[in-house]
């Protein structure tokens, strides 16, 4: 069952003191269902996470339209927004940022609890607060600290921590171990995937790491310049991409930094393209290596090349065939 869908959403800014236009978000039509993770994937810049604040309705969308269990977000006021906005909750990427610096995680969780009348008061919300640090596997004293005595990785349990506060039925995760060490991120990730399966959550997880997001993800959409380019089961994706990007950000892989005991990561050829003044036809064509005459005039629509899988490409297309 269908529980959140996007149809054709546009998010255009305007460039100050100019006439450009930069088109953030620009055509992307998605779905999630119940207890499905939703993988979007994408270099900075590609509109991965001004698609989760539209989402959210953190920021209205210029067109288009989000359907939450049918009900269209755009045509609600403060009030039953705030109803509806108990069941999509957005944990962001920086946890330190999130977190308000004079407040303890306690008092944050708490005041979660106070805005929507959870818990009721006293000894209760005390008890649900704990209850929450242990669902995030964070002790009962943490309930004390400020954000500046907890590590990156804490911080970051506590925010998840908030998002669970409301009992939501979809967390949008927008990068949410990418500001965090190498050796902290598969915790998180774990614990994201048990919460997932003992709360029965949807999730649409947004990263520019094709291996986290092929962790944790049923379906994926790739991003480019604003646009879903490729999209589908994340087995099809991730091990088999049509789409030259998605090829190119899976060769992308983490390799061992020896100088810093971290990690370097390979690019995409060429530069990302000025958003505000993008290319013709396919915007991918100046980096693409199969790029041809109709990749720099067409811009391609997304067409279903496999059972379930679709594609933006005029290349693919013609020699896939469409499906």
């Amino acid at each position: 069952m269908v529980i959140l869908e996007a149809v054709d959403l546009h998010k255009r800014y305007p460039v100050r003191g100019t006439d450009l236009i930069v088109n953030a978000v620009n055509g992307v039509s998605l779905s999630l269902a119940a207890g499905e993770t939703l993988g979007i994937v994408g270099e900075s810049g590609c509109g991965k996470s001004t698609l989760a604040r539209l989402l959210v309705r953190l920021e209205e969308p210029t067109s288009g339209q989000i359907l939450l269990d049918g009900v269209d977000l755009g045509s609600l006021g403060d009030r039953a927004m705030r109803e509806q906005r108990r069941k999509i909750q957005l944990v962001f990427q920086d946890p330190y940022a999130s977190l308000n610096p004079r407040r303890t995680a306690g008092q944050a969780l708490g005041e979660v609890l106070a805005v929507h009348g959870l818990a009721g008061g006293g000894d209760g919300r005390r008890a649900r607060v704990y209850e929450l640090l242990d669902m995030v596997g964070l002790r009962r004293s943490f309930a004390e600290r400020l954000p500046h005595e907890m590590s990156g990785g804490q911080r970051q349990r506590v925010g998840i921590a908030r998002a669970l506060a409301v009992e939501p039925r979809i967390i949008l995760l927008d990068e949410p171990v990418s500001a965090l060490d190498v050796s902290v991120r598969a915790e998180i990730m774990n614990l994201l995937a048990q919460l997932r399966d003992d709360l029965g959550l949807s999730y649409v997880f947004i990263s520019h790491d094709v291996a986290m997001v092929r962790h944790l993800s049923d379906r994926v959409g790739v991003m480019y310049l604003g646009r879903v380019v490729e999209a589908g089961p994340w087995k099809e994706v991730v091990d088999r991409p049509l789409h030259p990007y998605t090829s190119a950000l899976r060769e992308a892989v983490p390799v061992p930094d020896p100088r810093t005991g971290g990690e370097l990561r390979a690019s995409v050829a060429g530069e990302v393209p000025d958003p505000a003044k993008p290319p013709s036809g396919c915007t991918f064509h100046p980096r693409c290596p199969l790029a041809e005459e109709a990749c720099r005039t067409d811009d391609p629509s997304l067409q279903r090349i496999r059972p379930d899988h679709e594609v933006a490409c005029h290349v693919v297309q013609r020699e896939q065939g469409s499906a």
